[in-house]
């Protein structure tokens, strides 16, 4: 006979809650980047879990018995057939923006995600949840001048940003091979604004042109994963992930509009719409993203990984235009220590000990500068007590952008919470 144990109503209602807390939580994300403001936004990051995160963002050969890891989804079918997994998390994130002679500090919080995964056979698992796809958030303000005219400045400004809510599937194909899927319903909205002022003048009229866009779509993700047990209690892992080209789907609202500012308020009056169309049927082309990973790994002692990845965002396009994209690529490298898993009366030899460092050329290409990343991660698991569930915390450090050309260079800390529950869902009984 075969019972449930543990799954409780309570369970239930507790997971429901964090799912719906996490999509209204995605939707009030403020990045505070003036890099968002290219493409669809600032993309999340390549690897949801915060153990991985405290790995320099290792995933595409990552696998584990407890492990959900959504960038490759192949890797579930190596999760334990007996389990249900629950993982969540959240981060807290500091920047400063500088250029060669201004400087300005942001800081913001949110809930990053949310996703499970469980055996429907020996051979077959599923995953599903939500998290971040991209999100918009800038306000710059560029001051101008000309003699006919006099001081205006041009003000952009954007918001917003990209869900999405995937459901995975793996299937085992003999004892090393597992094949996997995502498929992703990305949703949400972002809007940019240019509002062109002329501060100085009482005779001049705002113009702000405005663009919103609306998007319900689907995506698929694929992977493929290799495993293989070596001597002296190695295991060796080979992953691939390709990420199809895909044309989201939308509605794009643009308009151009006067304005008038009141003089002793923040409050706007619109004078005049001078244009306003409305397209149900707008295309975002995505590109193809490929990825490569390779893992070593003692059971229960060490682990170490290295990834490469390369996204064709020269392609990408929004109505017809490419935004100046530049295909991007980037590489990553990590590791896990656990000194004793095993130890009973000493605890910090239980806990997992992580680091890991990655490099980006990003998509971005700005007055002929690549915009790069780089980053250090650490980060730790802390066992609960009397139970397989553990906390994740990791920490990056890093820099996007550049000084020069009067370009912005971003350096900031970024910190994730993440819990990583393990239950056993399914159980025979020995006795009736």
């Amino acid at each position: 006979m075969t019972v449930m144990r543990g799954f409780t109503l309570k369970k239930i209602g507790i997971v429901a809650l964090l799912v719906l807390l996490s999509q209204g939580l995605f939707a009030q994300a403020n990045v505070d980047s003036p890099y968002s403001m290219f493409g669809i936004g600032q993309l999340r990051d390549k690897t949801m879990n915060s153990r991985l995160k405290g790995m320099g963002g290792v995933s595409n050969a990552m696998f584990g018995k407890s492990l959900v890891n959504t960038e490759n989804p192949a890797s579930y079918a190596m999760i334990d057939t007996l389990a249900f997994l629950f993982d969540a998390g959240m981060y807290f994130k500091t920047s400063d923006f500088s250029t060669s002679n201004l400087s300005e500090t942001s800081s913001n919080a949110n809930f990053d995600y949310v996703a499970m995964a469980f055996g429907a056979t020996k051979w077959w698992r599923i995953s599903l949840g939500v998290q971040p796809f991209s999100n918009v958030g800038y306000n710059l303000v560029v001051n101008n001048h000309k003699d006919d005219v006099g001081n205006y400045a041009t003000t952009f400004k954007g918001s917003g940003g990209l869900n999405q809510a995937f459901i995975g599937n793996a299937f085992r194909l003999g004892r090393n091979f597992s094949v996997g899927v995502n498929a992703t319903y990305v949703f949400g909205d972002y809007e940019t604004q240019t509002t062109l002022s002329f501060p100085d003048s009482v005779f001049m009229i705002e113009t702000r042109r405005g663009i919103d866009m609306l998007v319900k779509s689907f995506m698929f993700d694929y992977g493929v994963l290799y495993n293989t047990k070596l001597s002296n209690g190695l295991n060796l892992g080979l992953g691939l992930t390709y990420n199809q080209k895909m044309k989201l789907k939308g509605k794009q609202t643009t308009y151009i509009r006067s304005i008038k500012q009141s003089s002793d308020s923040d409050v706007e009056y619109p004078i005049d719409t001078i244009f306003y169309s409305a397209k149900d049927k707008s295309r975002i082309t995505m590109p193809h993203e490929f990825g490569f990973g390779v893992t070593l790994q003692k059971d229960n002692h060490w682990t170490f990984g290295a990834d490469f990845n390369w996204s064709q965002w020269s392609k990408f396009a929004r109505e017809g235009v490419n935004d100046s994209l530049q295909n991007s690529w980037s590489v990553a490298l990590g590791g896990e220590l656990i000194p004793t898993s095993s130890s009973v009366s000493n605890y910090f030899t239980r806990m997992s000990y992580r680091f890991g460092a990655f490099y980006e050329q990003t998509f971005l290409n700005i007055r002929g500068k690549s915009i790069n990343k780089i980053g250090l991660t650490v980060g730790v698991s802390l066992p609960l007590p009397r139970s397989l569930s553990k906390v994740n915390v990791a920490v990056e450090v890093g820099q996007c952008g550049t000084k020069s050309s009067n370009l912005i260079q971003e350096r900031y800390i970024k910190a994730t919470v993440g819990i990583s529950v393990f239950e056993r869902w399914f159980l025979k009984r020995k006795y009736n």
